[in-house]
Formats: C-alpha cells, sequence, structure tokens
C-alpha cells in the first residue's frame, strides 16, 4: 500500500455548502458538512484512507499510520433554507438564513518513529441557524396555535470543539486513537409571545422577546483502523454524547425579563468504514454511521420564568456512504 508523507502538510480549503434544516428552529440534524474539502468531496466518507491532521476528526487511529506533521486549515461557507406549511389553507413560509463561516484547523506531530501521535483539532462540527419572517408567525401567537402562545422564529447555535488527540500503533496491523472533546457554545433564540405568559403586566398584544446564552459540554471520541491485508482498512469510530446546559439572559422588547436557560443534546454517533486500495493512485471506501438523535425527543427551555419544552420527537438515523480518491499526480494535493 501506497502512504503518502510530506515533512509539512499545509491545506487551505474554501467551500460553499448549503444544508437542510427541518422546521424546528433547532434544525433537524444540525451536525455540520464535513470540515474538509476532501471530506465534502467525498460526502463525508473519509475515515479509513484519510492521512492528514483531519483524521482528529474523522478517525484519530489514522495518525498513527501518518509518518510525518501535517497542519489542515479548513474553512467552509454554509447556509440553511427550509419552507413551513403552518395550519393555515395555503399558506407557506420560506426561511431566510445568513451565511455562516465553520473555520476548522487541525495540527498532528509524530513522536519519534514509534507509531506514536499527538494531535489538537479546533472544529465546528455542530451549528449554524435557521430564521424566518417575523410577520409571517406574528398572526399565529396564541391565535391560530392557542397552545402555542411562544413562537420562535430565528436560532443560532455556535459550537467549538477543542479535540485534544492521541494515537498509537499496537501492532502492525490495528492503530488506536482517542481524543477529549470539549465544547464551548453559543444560543441565540428570537421568539414571538403573548403578553399573557408574561410573568409581569403588559397591555394585551405580541411582543418580540430574545434568548441569549451559552455553555460548555464535554465528551470524547475514539477511532480503530485494522488493516487485515495490504491494500484493505476496516475502522470503527465513536464519537460520544454530550449536552450543553446553557444559560445567559432573557429580553422583551429590548428590557430585561430574568433568565434564559436551556438545554441541547448532541448524539452519539457510531460509524464502520471499510476501504480498498485498488490501485497506487486510486481508493474506495464505504461507511455506515448510526446517529442517535432520538436524545433530542424534548428540549428544556425556560425563559424569564416560562416554561415552554421543545418537543422535536426525532428518530435516530442510519447513513450509507461510498466515497474514492483518484491521486492524478503528486504535485496536486
Amino acid at each position: 500500500m501506497k502512504n503518502k508523507s510530506r515533512s509539512s502538510v499545509t491545506r487551505l480549503s474554501l467551500c460553499l455548502v448549503a444544508v437542510g434544516m427541518t422546521a424546528s428552529v433547532f434544525g433537524d440534524g444540525y451536525r455540520n458538512p464535513p470540515p474538509t474539502a476532501e471530506g465534502i468531496g467525498k460526502s463525508g466518507v473519509n475515515s479509513v484512507f484519510v492521512d492528514d491532521a483531519s483524521a482528529i476528526s474523522y478517525n484519530p487511529a489514522n495518525l498513527a499510520l501518518q509518518t510525518n506533521d501535517s497542519l489542515v486549515v479548513a474553512v467552509t461557507f454554509a447556509r440553511t433554507e427550509n419552507t413551513y406549511k403552518p395550519p393555515i389553507p395555503g399558506a407557506s413560509y420560506e426561511s431566510d438564513g445568513d451565511w455562516n463561516i465553520l473555520p476548522n484547523i487541525y495540527y498532528s506531530q509524530q513522536a519519534g518513529d514509534q507509531g506514536l501521535a499527538f494531535g489538537l483539532g479546533i472544529t465546528t462540527p455542530f451549528g449554524q441557524g435557521l430564521s424566518w419572517k417575523k410577520s409571517d408567525f406574528a398572526p399565529s401567537v396564541g391565535v391560530v396555535a392557542p397552545l402555542s402562545p411562544v413562537v420562535p422564529y430565528e436560532a443560532s447555535i455556535m459550537l467549538i470543539d477543542l479535540n485534544p488527540t492521541v494515537a498509537l500503533k499496537l501492532n502492525e496491523s490495528v492503530y488506536l486513537g482517542a481524543g477529549l472533546n470539549v465544547y464551548y457554545s453559543k444560543l441565540e433564540l428570537k421568539t414571538l409571545l403573548d403578553a399573557a405568559v408574561l410573568p409581569f403586566p403588559l397591555p394585551p398584544g405580541v411582543y418580540d422577546s430574545k434568548g441569549d446564552a451559552d455553555g460548555w459540554g464535554m465528551g470524547g471520541n475514539i477511532g480503530l483502523t485494522w488493516l487485515p491485508a495490504d491494500n484493505q482498512r476496516l475502522t470503527f469510530t465513536y464519537r460520544s454524547r454530550f449536552d450543553v446546559d446553557y444559560e445567559g439572559d432573557f429580553e422583551v422588547e429590548g428590557v430585561d425579563a430574568g433568565d434564559f436557560e436551556a438545554t441541547v443534546k448532541y448524539p452519539n454517533i457510531f460509524g464502520i468504514g471499510y476501504g480498498i486500495q485498488l490501485t497506487d493512485t486510486v481508493q474506495v471506501e464505504a461507511l455506515l454511521e448510526w446517529l442517535q438523535w432520538s436524545v433530542n425527543d424534548t428540549q428544556s427551555l425556560v425563559a424569564g420564568g416560562i416554561a415552554n419544552p421543545q418537543i422535536n420527537n426525532w428518530d435516530d438515523t442510519v447513513t450509507v456512504g461510498v466515497g474514492g480518491s483518484w491521486n492524478i499526480s503528486d504535485t496536486l494535493i
């Protein structure tokens, strides 16, 4: 099997990506696109033959297969759009999300020649946002949906993952990698409120409100790469579930109205990959992933003393993909 090695690798990936989310303001599967151009080109199927520092995200075990230091810098532009049809005959609303910049940076370093490697990734694996025209949703507050006196019309999540990683060679055919994930996240939620639900007196009507909060979470990820033959690899990857408890301030029409608290749950992700090196320049791999989105069955939300849990009823998902690469020339990376 041919292993590409470089004394130092620096890659800058600039990609334009559009991703979809459901009508839920928190989105359906708010995992961001793959963090590098190579991963996007292979539809995220990049756990088997990833050969640079971005293995920290895809499969940390592959750091131990590398022979030199690596630096990877990637920037993705992403925008979400959606269509919502409320329980009003003929009504249909279009979301208008902003473009989001999703930066990712990785560095890995080999420790001697014994298959030991260390790395650090600073990435944005989850997040983005979704917004609707406020005027479209104002008539629904306490009228069309009288049991929903609180109607969100804009939400955004920013999340950064600090991911120190270590990988080692267990024997000539088995490699193991593991990382600690320390997450920092900010949440912003804008809603329309019926004055009747506010814990303080206001004239009857619909009021604009905003919750702004941040929080921390912690988890881990692990990867295993097995080389059953010179031209084949089998990989197992796992990224653990984590929760972020957001705490911050709640405002109504720009006036302090108390605390804002929310909990957002992020899923367990299991992956199995298999790849074949067909020639010195052609690789093909497949990836099966299971994502535990059912952890988001409900999400707690308390704003200004008003409890308004979000009922999602999300199901777990299974994704299957096939990707490949062709090294056309040694001058192209």
